[in-house]
């Protein structure tokens, strides 16, 4: 009795261990974010819609996010039409295998 026990909980570590993903190989990426020529909405979105929205577009693309930042670190352009960008960045940490992916998407590291 006591030896399969072991067996068992011995089965129950394997799996475990052996289905929990990897985020060791991620990188950050960027994205200066427009006014509104942005695939996953205006920039006039709550932060959290914002956010929500980028996921859900890159999940469809196949990238896993692992996080995502919102920040005015960047340089707005000097015009207000929709390809101008607004001044923030959006980052997302996701695995190093989807950069070119993104780079497609207009990514940038």
């Amino acid at each position: 009795m006591k030896k399969m026990l072991i067996i068992i909980l011995s089965l129950i570590g394997m799996i475990t261990f052996n289905s929990c993903e990897k985020i060791t190989d991620t990188v950050w990426v960027y994205y200066d974010e427009t006014y509104c020529t942005d695939s996953w909405g205006k920039s006039s979105l709550t932060e959290k819609e914002k956010k929500n929205n980028i996921e859900s577009y890159l999940d469809n693309l196949g990238v896993k996010v692992f996080k995502v930042k919102i920040s005015e670190e960047g340089t707005p352009d000097s015009c207000f039409s929709c390809g101008c960008k607004s001044g923030n960045i959006i980052k997302c940490k996701i695995k190093e295998k989807d950069i070119d992916i993104l780079i497609n998407e207009g990514f940038y590291q």
